[in-house]
């Protein structure tokens, strides 16, 4: 269970952390901090859940809160014990990451980890980092799998693949030139902490139904009333039509 949900979901998060942190924030996280993350979680890890493995075998149940010394239970749980602080430990250096990497990044005058740091596949990495809060400026044509890594990779008619253009050619201005954006509201917040509310309703008390069903209504309401468009913005704008953006391959 517990290599299932840690190192199936847990694992995966923190990548996807690294990963996309640059996409998010505008900088990369210190890659030898990031060795000494993941070597120092996979051995916590290991050394906290692989000995519960054998204390099963040796007729230990889970969550037992307590037991007598005699049953020979003490070696592997201390063994458990000791992993879960290396695993503490792995885990606070993603946080001593993010603040090294920041400081480092603040220390270099900011400097732009451009749109596409990783050479990726996806999408994403064809707009600025960080990400815009209008996303795309133009809806992206796709035209294959992995549509982003084919236009920056051709294939010649030898066979061998060469690169034709970098993710930075490709990437889309970051602009908003001609993208609508509705006008920002806090009602959708407000709507949002009603459903947790008529939730917790439904199970422990249906009272608490009728405030939460007022404040959705009430939010929804008063959302419905604002403007579609931004008040700074000079007029109600569509969307262009798409177009492919980048070197033609």
């Amino acid at each position: 269970f517990h290599y299932v949900l840690f190192g199936g979901a847990l694992f995966g998060f923190y990548s996807g952390l690294y990963f996309w942190w640059p996409k998010a924030f505008g900088y990369k996280l210190n890659e030898t901090v990031g060795k000494w993350n993941f070597w120092t979680m996979v051995i916590g890890f290991n050394v906290t859940f692989g000995p519960m493995h054998i204390l099963g075998l040796q007729g230990m149940p889970r969550r037992m809160q307590t037991y007598d010394t005699s049953m020979g239970f003490n070696t592997w749980n201390m063994v458990a014990t000791i992993g879960s602080f290396v695993l503490a430990f792995a885990t606070l250096s993603i946080l001593y990451n993010v603040l090294v990497s920041y400081n480092a990044w603040r220390r270099a005058g900011r400097p732009d980890v451009g749109p596409d740091p990783w050479d990726a596949r996806s999408l994403e990495w064809s707009i600025q980092s960080p990400v815009p809060e209008h996303n795309f400026d133009v809806s992206p044509s796709v035209a294959s799998l992995d549509d982003f890594w084919h236009r920056k990779y051709h294939e010649g008619d030898d066979g061998v693949i060469r690169r034709v253009a970098t993710g930075k050619d490709l990437a889309q201005p970051g602009n908003g030139e001609g993208v609508h954006l509705p006008a920002p509201s806090y009602w959708p917040i407000v709507l949002a902490f009603s459903l947790p509310i008529i939730g917790y309703g439904l199970i422990y008390s249906l009272w608490l139904c009728i405030p939460g069903a007022v404040l959705l209504l009430t939010a929804m309401y008063g959302w419905s009333l604002e403007p579609a468009d931004d008040l700074d913005d000079d007029g109600h704008h569509h969307d262009p039509e798409p177009e492919l953006v980048g070197a033609n391959v």
